[in-house]
């Protein structure tokens, strides 16, 4: 087995020796069980190289860019993204040529060729969102990527020849890859007015359940979104502390049905997310205290931030969402 770690992401059925083979649906041969849209149980800058074959397509559109963060995220700097995805222009033009061997969906589904187009890019109601080239370049770019480059079935522009190992259904598909930006610590993004993440870290206390994300904004600013429930005692807000005083706090107000459906048994789940904006002034390094406050007027950690500002330092205003 290669020393590489790898990730095979959406595995479903498909699962790789040497791959942590990763799904939602939990099966015999599945390595890590995980909702990416929750976090997946990986430390950052862990992995060489991740790969997920046609499971971008079931999230919804609004879960792309966070789901291909969190795949930055568990990726070393430098590490590589590969996708393959179904290709909607090559469809469209299957489509209007009228070359119903085309579609993977046969007669007895949909007779027409319009019936077998919309079956196979819905794949009977699996799929929620499409794609193009130029979309899933423009989301990687979004998502914190660079050197975004469209490849070949079976063939890499990347270091690491076994990262084309999962390649499939070729006639439909087009594959790209993206690498990680190779910056100091986790490689998240920096804001455009000098501030650097130098590193994330997630530390869940006794009586917290929790994920949170950091992202880079516009100007000298930071947000952290994420989620948390109390196991004893509900939790209420979510506290940012730097140097020892709570420099803001935020609601844990936000929609979550996707917590919702990881934990069915919480009535806090549907409504476990937040979302806090931090502005910066001064200049150095800040290390930020993640922290919940429940019900019971308790407080426990869910983690912790360290930031470096060229310009500016963490941490004096919260603005909430």
């Amino acid at each position: 087995m290669s020393a590489e770690r790898c990730l095979n992401w959406g595995c479903g059925e498909h699962v790789a020796p040497g791959w942590i083979n990763s799904d939602i649906k939990q099966t015999p041969d599945v390595d890590l069980v995980a909702d990416i849209r929750i976090g997946l149980p990986l430390p950052s800058d862990d992995l060489d190289y991740a790969v997920s074959i046609h499971s971008l397509p079931e999230l919804p559109y609004s879960d792309l860019v966070p789901v291909l963060e969190e795949l930055r995220r568990v990726l070393k700097p430098g590490g590589v993204l590969r996708l393959g995805l179904p290709d909607l222009d090559r469809a469209i033009d299957a489509y209007r040529g009228g070359d119903v061997d085309y579609f993977l969906v046969g007669p007895e589904e949909a007779e027409t060729a319009g019936g077998r187009f919309v079956a196979q890019m819905l794949w009977y109601g699996y799929s929620r969102s499409v794609f193009t080239l130029d979309f899933a370049e423009e989301l990687l770019e979004k998502a914190g990527f660079e050197r975004i480059r469209p490849c070949a079935f079976g063939e890499t522009a990347s270091r690491f020849p076994r990262i084309v190992e999962l390649d499939n259904r070729e006639g439909e598909s087009f594959f790209i890859e993206a690498s990680k930006p190779p910056a100091e610590g986790s490689g998240d993004r920096s804001g455009s007015g000098g501030l650097e993440i130098l590193d994330v870290a997630q530390d869940p206390g006794d009586r917290v359940e929790g994920h949170f994300r950091v992202l880079g904004t516009e100007g000298p600013q930071l947000e952290i979104v994420g989620w948390v429930l109390g196991t004893e005692s509900a939790a209420t807000e979510v506290e940012i502390v730097a140097a020892g005083e709570v420099a803001g706090r935020a609601p844990i107000v936000l929609e979550r049905p996707d917590v919702a459906e990881l934990f069915p048994d919480s009535s806090e789940a549907e409504s476990a997310g937040f979302r806090i904006e931090l502005a910066a002034q001064g200049s150095g390094k800040s290390e930020l205290e993640v922290r919940v406050r429940l019900e019971d007027e308790s407080r426990e950690r869910l983690g912790r931030v360290l930031v470096n500002a060229g310009h500016r330092s963490l941490l004096d205003t919260l603005r909430r969402r």
